[in-house]
């Protein structure tokens, strides 16, 4: 984060007026800000399931995150097996080897935080 010393302006902005992508079952909003890049995720009910990927094994993603969930529940499978649900007002850190779908009929709405290059 950065040094309360190092910030000489005050930033604001909304997540609806940055860059928005439509995205598999979903889309995703960003912003930079001085330190962090925040992405705001929303996927839909079908995001990850079995039915969402036509039957076939899941793709594991091989990068590590650091969200927040804000609504609905995360999914999630590890590439040894380990299962777990991450519900709103969780954080977690996620490693690389994990495959990710929402829970329930609820849209699952989390922040990702990455370190600004």
């Amino acid at each position: 984060m950065a040094d309360s010393t190092e910030v000489d302006e005050l930033v604001v902005t909304e997540l609806s007026d940055t860059n928005s992508t439509a995205v598999e079952a979903g889309r995703t909003e960003s912003v930079d800000l001085s330190d962090v890049s925040v992405t705001r995720a929303t996927k839909e009910p079908e995001w990850g399931t079995d039915g969402d990927r036509g039957g076939a094994e899941p793709d594991y993603c091989q990068n590590a995150h650091d969200i927040y969930v804000v609504s609905g529940t995360l999914g999630l499978e590890l590439d040894d097996g380990t299962r777990t649900e991450i519900t709103a007002g969780c954080a977690a850190t996620i490693p690389p080897g994990h495959s990710g779908w929402t829970v329930g009929d609820e849209r699952l709405v989390y922040l990702e935080f990455d370190p600004s290059e």
